[in-house]
């Protein structure tokens, strides 16, 4: 498959930094996203969101319609105070 187009992990970053921010503005705590991009076979352990493993799929993140972006994003936003709430110490470590 090989690395994948240089843009595909800046979209990566933007699309969570956003939602980062959105986060952060609704929590009050500072927030960012953690990514490290490593070949397959680098690491055993691959960073995972919303199920898919970033090591495989980099290659497909995208989104069919632009709809689905603030969708996606927003679903991520939503589901943030329950994850806040549930690891309280570690989200205002």
């Amino acid at each position: 498959m090989g690395y994948p187009d240089p843009d595909v992990p800046w979209r990566l970053d933007m699309f969570y930094t956003a939602v980062g921010l959105r986060i952060e503005e609704r929590s009050g705590l500072m927030t960012s996203p953690m990514m490290e991009m490593k070949p397959m076979g680098a690491s055993d352990d691959c960073f995972t969101a919303s199920g898919w493993s970033l090591c495989r799929d980099i290659h497909r993140f995208g989104f069919e319609t632009f709809r689905k972006l603030p969708e996606v994003g927003t679903k991520l936003v939503d589901d943030a105070p329950a994850a806040i709430e549930a690891y309280r110490d570690v989200a205002r470590a």
